[in-house]
Parts: C-alpha cells; structure tokens; sequence
C-alpha cells in the first residue's frame, strides 16, 4: 500500500470511529496528540512487517567506561539545563527552535526561523528554547522533558485510560487495515507521557517568561506548547520549516473537524510562499506568506555544469546509498555527490569507507548547505525532500526514486523536469540531459518580507486566542 492510500484510510479511520472527540481524565483532547505517531508506527509495520522500533536511546554497543562517562556527561550537562531552565525571565517572545543546520562559520542553525528571530530582536526580548544541545545559553526542551520524566509518574488512572485507548485503536486498525501493530501500546504510553512532561516544561516557561507571543519550528511534536499557551490566552505561531502535503498529518486535518474542532492547532503558520497555502487543511488556523530567505534564491538558475546529487532525508539513506554507489560505478566520467541529512552526520566516516575506491563520488556534510551545491548541480536525486523543490527552483532537474513515501511529491509527477523512477537503469538514462524549464510555474520559494511579517505580528497581538 502506498503512503497516499494508506493515507486516506486512515483519514477514514479517525473520522468515521470519532477519535478525536476522544477526551483524557482531564478533559483534553488525546488523539491529536498521538496520531502522528500512530500514522507512521502503523505504516511502517503495514510497509516493513515486524521491523524492531525502539524509543530508548541505546547503550548495548558501548563497553562500561564509555557508558559511565556519558552518563557523567549526561548528569552534568541535564543539571546546567535544568539551572538555565529555572533561570527563565520575562520576555516579550518565546521561541521554540532546531537547529538542524550549521551555517557557513560552523554554528548551529534554524533557518525556518532566523529572518522572523532577526525582526523581532529588534522590537522586542525572545526567550530561545532548543530542541538541542547546539547552543548552551539556553534551556534544551529534551533535556527538560527527559528530567520531568524522571520525577513524574503517569497516575494509575491515565495509565488505565492508554490501555482502553489501545484497545480503541487496535480494535479500529484491524477493522480498516486488518493489521495488528505490536508497538502501538508502546508508541501510546511514550508519545502521551512524553506530553504530559511536555506541558508540565511548557508551563512553567510561559509563567516565568509571560510572553506576547509563543513561536515554533515543527508542529506536530509540540501540542503541549500549543495547549498550555493557550490555557495563557498566547498565541502560538509556527515557522514553515519543510514539505507540507496531504499526507503529512502535522499539517492536514478531515474537513469536517471546522475552525472549533479538537485539533491542537497553531493560530498561525507563517510560510514560504502562496504555493504552500493549497497544501494544508489546518481549520482554524490563519496561513500567512511571509518567505524565507535560505530557501529562495532570487530566481538565479544552476550551471549545470556540476554534479548529480542525492539528497538524504530521514532514514532514506539506506535506499540512495547503495543507488548513488552502483550509478558512480557505472558512470566513471561523471561526478555524484550524496548530501548527508544532518540525522547521518555522526554517520559521516562509515558512509565514507563505503565509498572508498569510487573517485567520483563525494560525501558532503555541514561544510556545504544545499544552495551551494545547486549553483552547479546537474541533477537532484531524492526519496522524500524539501531538496526537491528547492531544487526546481533553481532550474535543476528532480529524479524522483519510488520507495517509501516518494508520493507525496506527486504533485510534481508531471512535470518534465521531473522523473520518477524504479531502477538504477531508469536513472542512468536521466541523467545529464538538456532540460527546459517549464513555461508559467510559480516558485515555491519567495524572498522574506519584514514589512509583511511585522504588520502580522501587530494584527495577531490584538486578535483573542481560539480555544481547544
């Protein structure tokens, strides 16, 4: 089953069996919080039957002193956080953000959110929280949500309603897929004590900050912002930060819920250009084109005199890899490039010595972003990427590899600068071919706009708060 099929299952699924009227012990919605979650368990377990997942970090690799010293490490570096934590001011905005990328001095960034952050330095104090340790003058929320969990139990009565959750959705699963997903107890009870932490964390940083305004990169994983700001009358933004689609369920929602539904939505969703707009189904929430300028690229069009380059995301390493090394192979003469997703840097040194001996292909890590190697690339070769699109933009052909989730790019299935393909023969005969930019296309990527994005910002300081 394919990702838009399964998708639209699902969708029936949680429409039809009412999930997301269903309520926790205290009255707040559960479903949106655990869906996303359910969504991607189910379907690898559908895709990749009795596939291992594990939501612990796992030490079993490492002999004894390796794991003493990281976890004095650990001690050490969770303390300092939890100090910064309880250190929290008042600040005009909170943002929360990942800095996933590295610029071009080395540092740690978000480029979702860096030309937003900028504007509203200026106008105002922020309140940064990580998603990671890259920057440790501020609180890390993983870190935080890891010591909450230490020190708080799930009560017995919650306990009990995950159980009879389970049951629910189990029961649901067979009836509209006929499969039985063996890690949905254990995807339920980590997701929702995961959240509950969550909102503990975000609370006690909305009272100590007491902001105007709360933003966020990457939905989807931050309900219990969403739930405690508005608990607070705050409203909560959310930067662009990738490929929005149909079947990415941060971002799409049955028409049916309306603007008052029991979605835990953003108020807003500040993003890249009028093309997005058409890709979300998010009731209630307000979609504002504002830009951004890592992504967009002034109209300048690729040389193509450079290199084909696969673009890794998520765990799509494991179909390019071994796809980039059999197309190097057979085309001595030609230059590859495999751009590693920032999850696969730690990963740099092994996928190297799998390349070693093949001269024309490069491994390419945080020393070069993607705008750097589009300036010359020749043609971009991906599973599921936002690379595609920043890729088209800049006049570089897309080869599209039918794995996985590829699906959800099918609204660039007919255009003639893309190819979608099976084999490595497929590919090798779409190569390096002369390619005409398409007539009337719209970017996918507009510049920022500051004048834009402060008249919004005044305009949703005065508007009261939806509530849940």
């Amino acid at each position: 089953m394919q990702l838009d099929e399964f998708a639209q299952v699902f969708f029936a699924m949680e429409v039809e069996e009412c999930f997301f009227t269903m309520r926790t012990p205290s009255g707040d919605p559960f479903w949106d919080v655990v869906r996303l979650w359910v969504f991607f368990s189910l379907f690898e377990e559908i895709s990749e039957p009795g596939l291992p997942r594990s939501f612990s970090t796992d030490l079993t690799h490492l002999g004894w002193i390796a794991k003493l010293q990281k976890v004095l490490n650990g001690v050490g570096t969770r303390a300092a956080n939890w100090a910064r934590f309880k250190r929290i001011q008042h600040a005009d905005y909170v943002a929360y953000i990942s800095r996933r990328y590295q610029d071009v001095n080395g540092n740690p960034v978000d480029f979702a959110s860096d030309d937003a952050l900028n504007v509203l330095s200026e106008i105002g104090s922020i309140q940064i929280i990580d998603s990671q340790f890259n920057q440790f003058k501020n609180p890390c929320l993983g870190s935080l949500i890891g010591i909450d969990l230490r020190i708080h139990s799930v009560s017995a009565s919650y306990q009990q309603y995950l159980c009879e959750m389970r049951v629910v959705i189990a029961n649901a699963e067979r009836k509209y897929f006929g499969v039985n997903d063996p890690h949905l107890q254990s995807v339920i009870s980590y997701i929702y004590r995961s959240h509950l932490a969550e909102r503990r964390i975000w609370g006690e940083i909305l009272d100590r900050s007491r902001p105007h305004l709360a933003f966020m990169t990457q939905n989807g994983m931050q309900k219990g912002l969403i739930l405690e700001a508005k608990r607070r009358n705050v409203p909560v933004i959310e930067f662009q930060h990738g490929v929005i689609h149909s079947m990415h369920l941060a971002y799409s929602y049955p028409q049916s819920l309306g603007p008052a539904g029991t979605a835990i939505l953003p108020d807003a969703l500040l993003l890249f250009s009028e093309f997005w707009k058409k890709k979300c189904c998010m009731p209630g929430t307000k979609l504002v084109v504002v830009g951004n300028n890592r992504f967009s690229n002034d109209g300048v069009r690729s040389t193509r005199s450079g290199a084909a380059v696969f673009v890794t995301a998520g765990p799509f390493q494991m179909y390019l890899s071994p796809l980039a090394v059999e197309i190097a192979r057979s085309m001595p003469n030609r230059s590859f490039i495999m751009k590693l997703h920032p999850s696969f840097l730690s990963d740099r040194a092994s996928i190297e010595k799998e390349y070693r001996g093949i001269e024309n292909l490069t491994v390419v890590g945080a020393e070069k972003n993607l705008p750097e190697l589009m300036s010359d690339a020749s043609d971009v070769i991906i599973v599921e990427s936002t690379g595609a699109y920043e890729a088209l933009d800049w006049g570089v052909p897309v080869h599209i590899l039918k794995k996985a989730g590829y699906m959800l790019h099918k609204d660039l299935f007919l255009r003639p600068d893309v190819c979608v393909f099976e084999t490595a023969k497929e590919l090798r005969n779409a190569l390096f071919m002369p390619m005409n930019r398409p007539d009337g296309i719209s970017r996918f990527f507009d510049e920022f706009n500051p004048i834009a994005f402060k008249e919004f910002i005044q305009s949703i300081r005065n508007e009261p708060v939806a509530s849940i």
